[in-house]
């Protein structure tokens, strides 16, 4: 069903407004995240907006990029691990 929704959300919007919209979605984030920092935004709130940007995430996987987000995710995992001592095999 996720599929239908995405495809018809770039059909309809196109990937450049499409775009526009994840960059919300990440300013509304942030901003919950920084409410949070001073108490004024609860879990509830910053859980919605965690959700805004998977939505469009997801909708970028679907549209052609999941590949390279993966494969980006892995190196900055790595890096990650890296930083902190940690040796897992299945980061990369």
């Amino acid at each position: 069903m996720k599929t239908l929704i995405y495809r018809a959300a770039l059909r309809k919007w196109g990937p450049e407004k499409q775009l526009a919209k994840l960059a919300e979605e990440a300013a509304e984030l942030s901003a919950a995240a920084a409410r949070g920092l001073t108490g004024y935004c609860d879990e509830a709130a910053l859980a919605d907006e965690m959700a805004d940007v998977e939505i469009m995430i997801e909708q970028f996987r679907q549209n052609g990029m999941d590949k390279l987000i993966d494969y980006r995710k892995a190196k900055k995992l790595a890096r990650l691990a890296e930083w902190l001592g940690v040796v897992n095999d299945d980061v990369c």
